[in-house]
């Protein structure tokens, strides 16, 4: 592997993230969302969650595809835009599809398809849109079972609004999803059985988050940001010598000055500048050339530096890099 700088998945971090969330909220069927490619770790991570998690969430055509380059059978709902041209292609994927509106169901009933559509209702707490009488809905929803499959609904309902909402979904309590909380749900509504899970699963944690603390972040920082010294040199600073490392990874790739330590051997050390196309770090005499360095990691993770948009900046820094995992590199193409 000849890279000067690259991005490492730690998978088993990962796992147990999941076994957290697990053992902390007990829900029947844990939903991931791995939008934007697995928010840019790369889809190929979904290897390692077939029997971890029940099922994959994304808003993309082009993530479901990424998905099935994987892996065929894990079940994906997709909460994408739905049209003639691509209700086929859906199918085809075996994708359990998002509906908004009845209007939407109406021209899927009008296609006369002659496979199963596996379909959720999205239901806002005022009901469902585009009927009426907001506490009957089965009453509209004259589909043909043998091929319309509802298996549940969708929504972010708040507790206080609960016993309101709840005599709207009443026709639907015996739906097998009833995913009525997502992640930033500290308190499970009453009869929510699944969970959506976002981007902190992948231990990019933000402070603003209720579901965790902020003093003690529980999930791990799943990826590292690594690179390599190229060259050792002694620079003097107020009449003492010093010993900078410089790594071939600067401002133009989106090193942030927002990080001030990086990790050598299993000890922090203080960065000394950031260059377009260096940073320099201050080091001591056992650092040599060669030495791999670990810019962020799960020991130093990006939530120590920005207390917000950890995952824009990860996104931004990460765009032209390749991601190696245990058994697997996947270079920077356009579908990977």
């Amino acid at each position: 592997m000849n890279y000067n700088n690259f991005i490492k998945i730690d998978t088993n971090l990962l796992l147990e993230n999941i076994n957290y969330i697990k053992n902390t909220y007990k829900y029947s069927y844990y939903i991931l969302n791995v939008s934007n490619n697995a928010f840019n770790h790369g889809m190929y991570l979904i290897n390692y969650l077939t029997d971890k998690i029940d099922y994959l969430y994304v808003f993309s055509f082009q993530d479901l595809l990424l998905i099935r380059k994987y892996n065929k059978n894990i079940p994906v709902i997709y909460n994408g835009s739905i049209n003639d041209n691509n209700i086929y292609d859906l199918i085809i994927n075996n994708a359990i599809i998002v509906i908004h509106d009845i209007d939407t169901l109406k021209n899927i009933r009008s296609l006369n398809i002659k496979d199963v559509v596996n379909f959720i209702f999205c239901i806002d707490p005022l009901g469902f849109i585009g009927i009426d009488n907001k506490n009957d809905i089965l009453t509209y929803l004259e589909w043909d079972n043998k091929y319309l499959n509802l298996m549940g609904i969708i929504s972010e309902v708040k507790e206080k609004d609960y016993d309101a909402f709840k005599n709207i979904i009443k026709p639907l309590n015996n739906s097998s999803l009833m995913i009525l909380n997502n992640e930033k749900d500290k308190r499970k509504i009453h009869n929510s059985n699944a969970i959506l899970l976002d981007y902190s699963l992948y231990g990019i944690n933000e402070h603003n988050k209720k579901i965790f603390k902020k003093e003690t972040p529980i999930l791990k920082q799943i990826f590292t940001l690594n690179s390599y010294i190229t060259k050792i040199k002694n620079i003097n600073i107020k009449k003492k010598e010093k010993h900078i490392a410089i790594i071939p990874f600067g401002l133009n790739h989106g090193m942030s000055k927002n990080i001030k330590f990086v990790n050598i051997n299993q000890k922090n050390y203080q960065i000394f500048a950031i260059l377009e196309e260096y940073t320099y770090i201050l080091v001591d005499e056992s650092i040599k050339e060669n030495m791999l360095v670990k810019i962020t990691s799960s020991t130093n993770p990006l939530e120590k530096y920005f207390q917000k948009d950890c995952i824009n900046y990860f996104s931004y820094f990460n765009s032209n890099l390749p991601i190696i995992f245990e058994n697997y590199i996947l270079e920077k193409t356009l579908i990977y």
